[in-house]
């Protein structure tokens, strides 16, 4: 398995929350398989299936990370939770249109990575901040 399509970079992309850093490079490593697969011109039924286990994931990782932030004193907490609900139904309207065309565009790589990497440094290291002054 390569990172071609995403690397993990600890310097830029940790919260300094181990569970939730470890639970966005588990996103990263789906995302890579799926480029990978995608790039080796796997079947449709093999990238339907990473497609939904990635779309699987990620509300599975956005429910942990709100219960986690509902423990802390975080005022973006529903601002962080209306995102996440925008980037599932964005994900979702993909998913769907692969689904109906077996295509998977560029524009859809690029909104994972924009997506990951922009969420992550712009929104998450915030509350990653938070966590660490509860905890010192």
């Amino acid at each position: 398995m390569s990172d071609n399509f995403f690397k993990w970079d600890q310097e830029r992309l940790t919260t300094h929350v181990d569970a939730m850093d470890n639970e966005h490079k588990k996103l990263i490593e789906i995302m890579n398989r799926l480029y990978d697969r995608y790039e080796a011109k796997a079947t449709k039924p093999e990238l339907q299936s990473i497609v939904r286990e990635l779309a699987s994931w990620t509300i599975t990782h956005f429910d942990h990370e709100e219960k986690f932030f509902d423990t802390l004193d975080y005022s973006q907490a529903a601002v962080h939770k209306k995102i996440h609900k925008d980037l599932v139904e964005r994900l979702k309207g993909h998913a769907t249109e692969f689904d109906k065309t077996g295509v998977l565009t560029p524009a859809f790589f690029q909104f994972l990575k924009t997506w990951l990497t922009a969420h992550i440094m712009g929104i998450d290291t915030k509350y990653g901040v938070i966590a660490a002054q509860k905890s010192a």
